[in-house]
């Protein structure tokens, strides 16, 4: 009988979605979710820490940067040990690394324990979100791919819209400690499901040469068909390529463009944690309770969360870059309008927290979708894990310098118009990442009519 190739791309291009695909996005969607919580609580938990330990709010500001060091370390070391031993393990070791010491955080008797603690915490959140988004991309839809990725990222706005719904009512009547206890428990729960639900990649089941049942097993939930055909052989979409996987995102053109993801990724990031840190405390600056700084915190999260949804979908509809290009000019304008509008009613606070959610937020997942879709599968992991990572020196930069503010006597209108700037300056590299994607594009059309050719 003779023998035919299918490669894994060919399996997911031509079979339809299958619920066996929903759950393993569902899945990683609740992986993201730790973000989101875990970005929520520190922010919420920041002025009650202050009062517990009796200290400026720029000292708690230095720990969370500190804290911030290990998602960076986790997503450069977990990502290429992803792609090199699989996700499914490394999404279920970070899930539990994270929940473990994010749990020990409730029981911190300084702040020196805080920074350690959510420096190891970091580790494991380094380690799963961007496997998670790795993971699901390749098992969504081609078609439809930035919508899915976006829409698994929504698990970050949802978790933190979780995460400050909680603290209206844990905090007042349990204290600070109890949101991490709460959120140390979530994520060691999720990692069993990730244990027992998830599969391994096929990519890299294929690309490794696994057990062919194995791999016959998961082809059979998603083409049934070909899973029986005993004459089809399954290979990689990509040849697998050679040698330290990192050294890859710097060849065959990809040099400009994965550097440009890398500063657009840190100013995104950074322009978005100036409120997920900060919010709360600015607000409490104006005179706002627990609750109302709460519930402005939810209000925030809550736009994110809508806008995390629908931005794929405008990324796949329309050219991406210009839907990205838009989005980020908006941040800057959503920015300036919430520190004008601190100190006004609360209603109008939490439409301006939404409002800067939408902006914000939605256009930092729509470049996290461009970085997942960058990178073939092979270094995929490795892709989004140090676009990722470094992102991640936008964190470290927003809770120190806007904590330096705060303490030196800005006001929340000066705070938040001079961090507007960022989100401009990732907006013009968004069009310069534009011409570098569509100019390498060109370049690989030409290559491959030259093959076709000859």
């Amino acid at each position: 009988m003779e023998t035919r190739t299918v490669s894994v791309k060919d399996i997911f291009d031509t079979a339809r979605f299958t619920p066996y695909q929903a759950l393993v996005c569902s899945l990683c969607f609740l992986v993201t979710f730790l973000d989101g919580f875990d970005l929520t609580v520190i922010g919420v938990a920041l002025p009650k820490m202050a009062d517990f330990f009796k200290v400026k709010p720029s000292a708690l500001g230095l720990a969370v940067s500190v804290g911030q060091f290990g998602p960076l370390v986790g997503a450069m070391v977990l990502g290429m040990l992803a792609d090199r031993w699989g996700r499914k393990w490394c999404l279920t070791v970070s899930a539990v690394i994270f929940g473990v010491f994010t749990l020990m955080t409730a029981f911190v008797t300084s702040v020196e324990q805080v920074a350690l603690y959510r420096f190891l915490a970091g580790l494991g959140l380094g380690g799963a979100v961007p496997n998670a988004l790795a993971f699901g991309s390749e098992y969504a839809p081609p078609r439809s791919r930035a919508t899915f990725v976006t829409t698994m990222y929504a698990g970050m706005p949802g978790g933190s819209v979780l995460g400050a719904v909680s603290a209206i009512w844990l905090i007042p009547n349990y204290g600070w400690q109890s949101l991490f206890v709460l959120g140390g428990a979530v994520p060691i729960v999720i990692a069993l499901a990730v244990a027992v639900g998830l599969p391994e990649s096929l990519e890299f089941l294929v690309a490794n040469n696994k057990d062919e049942t194995r791999i016959r097993g998961i082809v059979g939930r998603i083409a049934p068909a070909l899973a029986k055909d005993t004459s089809v052989r399954f290979v990689p979409s990509e040849k697998k390529l050679p040698g330290v996987p990192v050294r890859h995102l710097f060849t065959e053109g990809r040099a400009i463009i994965t550097l440009l993801l890398w500063i657009g990724m840190i100013g995104s990031l950074y322009s978005m944690w100036v409120l997920t840190a900060w919010a709360p405390t600015m607000l409490r600056k104006t005179g706002a309770s627990v609750q109302q700084y709460s519930l402005a915190t939810a209000g925030l999260h809550f736009g994110a969360f809508i806008a995390t949804i629908f931005i794929g979908r405008f990324m796949d509809k329309f050219n991406r870059f210009t839907v990205l290009l838009v989005g980020f000019v908006l941040s800057a304008a959503s920015l300036v309008a919430f520190g004008q509008l601190a100190a006004g009613s609360f209603a109008v606070i939490f439409m301006a927290a939404v409002a800067s959610g939408i902006f914000t937020n939605g256009s930092n997942s729509g470049l996290i979708a461009a970085a997942t879709i960058a990178y073939p599968p092979d270094i995929r992991g490795t892709g989004t894990g140090w676009a990722y990572a470094l992102a991640k020196i936008g964190p470290m930069l927003a809770p120190a310098l806007v904590g330096f503010m705060l303490t030196t006597g800005y006001t929340v209108g000066q705070i938040c118009n001079g961090n507007a700037m960022v989100a401009l300056l990732v907006a013009c590299i968004v069009i310069i990442l534009k011409g570098r994607v569509a100019a390498a594009d060109r370049i690989a059309a030409r290559e491959d009519a030259r093959k076709l050719v000859a």
